[in-house]
């Protein structure tokens, strides 16, 4: 695996060749110039095996026309889009850079008191901030290390989308039987989540004996909640002030979050 370099402003010398891309999802704008501002006008390539070999065909063409003896190529942090493309020169002998969005939009103010994206202005100001120096090193994991950051990178975004399930189950429960936390306070519990799945209103909840709900919470729970726990909760669903109108689209929508709110 690559190790991080962060390159400065003394490092972009007369002799780089400073090439920039604005990422797009379909196709990308490529832009080449040089310290002293010589430059070839910006080009859009498709996201290809065609279009990268015409990317690095115009890198080569440049850097013989301006006498460059290293390359930086350097793009917006962009997430995943512009991994194929890292990917893709990794192989190559460039130097990969990436910039940060904040600073690529003040540029572009300072620059033309604009804020706005066109596709020849991003890629002239992303080597105007690599002029400067105001760059990070793009890390590029192979082998075990990208199996493992692909794990936790998917770890990560199930855990991100598990609470905001929980959110929206919690606000659902809340709407339709708001002292259900009274007695379950944990919403991902497998107690309050079978509780939920199996009793979907408060109205089922206060059907059920005490001694049938309170073996059903024993066990789910492991002996943590008991008839005690199940009265208050049947007591509880007999007055509640939650709301009783809509309450079928509200079950069948919590339902579903609740399957899915499983703990990682």
């Amino acid at each position: 695996m690559r190790g991080p370099r962060r390159r400065s402003a003394k490092t972009v010398k007369e002799s780089t060749l400073i090439v920039t891309v604005d990422i797009g999802v379909t196709s990308n704008v490529g832009y080449c110039a040089t310290l002293d501002g010589r430059d070839i006008k910006p080009f859009k390539f498709e996201n290809t095996r065609e279009g990268f070999e015409k990317f690095w065909h115009m890198i080569v063409a440049s850097k013989n026309k301006f006498g460059c003896d290293e390359i930086v190529a350097g793009y917006e942090s962009t997430g995943p889009y512009a991994e194929p493309l890292a990917h893709y020169l990794m192989h190559k002998p460039v130097t990969i850079v990436q910039v940060n969005p904040m600073h690529t939009k003040r540029m572009k103010e300072v620059n033309d008191n604009s804020p706005l994206k066109t596709d020849d202005k991003d890629p002239r100001v992303i080597a105007d901030i690599i002029r400067l120096g105001r760059t990070l090193a793009v890390v590029v994991p192979e082998g075990d290390a990208a199996y493992l950051r692909r794990l936790n990178n998917a770890r990560e975004r199930h855990i991100g989308e598990q609470t905001a399930l929980l959110n929206q189950l919690q606000q659902l429960v809340f709407v339709i039987f708001p002292e259900f936390k009274i007695v379950l306070k944990n919403m991902k519990c497998k107690t309050a989540r079978y509780l939920l799945t199996r009793y979907t209103t408060p109205e089922k909840i206060s059907a059920v004996t005490k001694e049938t709900l309170g073996e059903e919470m024993r066990k789910r729970s492991m002996g943590k909640y008991r008839s005690k726990d199940a009265e208050l909760l049947i007591n509880l669903a007999r007055n509640t002030i939650g709301i009783k109108e809509g309450v079928a689209g509200i079950v069948l929508t919590a339902c579903s979050y609740c399957t899915s709110c499983s703990v990682v």
